[in-house]
């Protein structure tokens, strides 16, 4: 399966614990680091990637649309 880095610039101290907290949580991997501007955090976070989304459940197609 495919990896993909995610990453959110400028974030203030609590929000980058908030993010790296919520991601950790849900079992992905969360980095944090100081930006250019010491007073901003970075979070870069690896996200999987699916190459075929799920089928539509059959009880959700309408048959007016074919």
């Amino acid at each position: 399966m495919k990896k993909t880095s995610f990453r959110y610039d400028g974030l203030t101290g609590e929000e980058a614990e908030l993010v790296v907290r919520h991601y950790k949580d849900n079992g992905y991997r969360a980095a944090r680091s100081l930006s250019s501007d010491p007073k901003y955090w970075d979070v870069v976070v690896t996200l999987p990637e699916q190459q075929y989304l799920k089928p539509t459940p059959r009880s959700m197609l309408n048959k007016m649309w074919g």
